[in-house]
């Protein structure tokens, strides 16, 4: 308060003296006395301009207000919009991960090496729009997902195979038992039993369509751990080929993405 009273003071003695100026000014030009009259005048407005210039910086101020609240409204929708495209991307991302995945399963024309091309797009489109990697990685799950599946199938293609062939020869060891069999046979009791042990193994078998991502290699080496008729020497090949991938698994499961690109495509190639 007491600085505008010193303010409108000093404008108060300037407009003053500013009006003296020109006064003396205008009768020096009367008088002919140009020099002296330039001289006043000049003085009078320098004076009246310096009584008046916290006019013009108010007027400039507000201008300058205005216009500073209307670029903050600019920027404050262009954030909002950059808001509302992120989450676009993120549903979309999302929503064609998911279908990539599901047209695999119905036979389409999605290969490993597509649906990975797919996913690199989702996860380069999402990283420059600065997406969280919590959304990433929600975004790509289903992908993620379905590849651990279709590797579980691939590894565990060999251990069904060989099983099935396991439980032929039983049926061929249980055919050439001499007639008539008896019921209380325990030759044949003995390859009925190992039988529905296999059948109980074999079906519904290990199906990794049903396991958590995070979980079918460890059910998958469990699976062949504690597959019956199969030998020591056939589970340690199985289980060999199967720890071979369990880096390459993990890195999927905490990056959402693969190590070894080539890898999985040489791999994955029939699904």
């Amino acid at each position: 308060m007491q600085s505008k009273k010193i303010t409108l003071i000093v404008n108060i003695i300037l407009l003053i003296a500013g009006l003296v100026c020109i006064a003396v000014g205008c009768f020096k030009l009367i008088t002919n006395e140009v020099a002296l009259a330039t001289t006043g005048l000049g003085a009078g407005l320098v004076f009246l301009f310096s009584a008046t210039i916290e006019r013009f910086e108010s007027l400039k101020g507000m201008s300058l207000e205005v216009t500073t609240r209307k670029l903050d409204d600019k920027i404050h929708e262009a954030s909002e919009a950059v808001k509302e495209l992120k989450q676009l991307a993120e549903i979309s991302g999302h929503t064609l991960s998911l279908l990539a995945a599901r047209v695999g399963r119905w036979g389409g024309s999605f290969t490993f090496e597509e649906s990975y091309r797919l996913a690199q797009q989702v996860r380069d489109n999402l990283t420059s729009l600065k997406c969280e990697k919590s959304t990433i990685t929600h975004a790509l799950s289903p992908w993620v997902t379905i590849v651990i599946a279709d590797l579980g199938r691939k590894l565990l293609e060999p251990v069904t195979e060989e099983l099935n062939t396991l439980e032929q020869q039983l049926r061929r060891d249980r055919d050439k038992l001499p007639s008539p069999i008896k019921a209380d046979d325990p030759e044949y009791l003995a390859l009925v039993q190992r039988m529905n042990a296999l059948s109980a193994h074999l079906h519904p078998g290990c199906d990794v369509s049903k396991l958590d991502s995070d979980k079918t290699m460890a059910a998958i080496e469990m699976y062949v751990s504690s597959a019956p008729e199969l030998d020591t020497t056939a589970k340690l090949k199985h289980l060999n080929n199967i720890t071979q991938w369990s880096s390459e698994v993990d890195f999927l499961l905490k990056q959402s993405d693969v190590k070894n690109p080539s890898l999985w495509i040489e791999a994955l190639k029939k699904y």
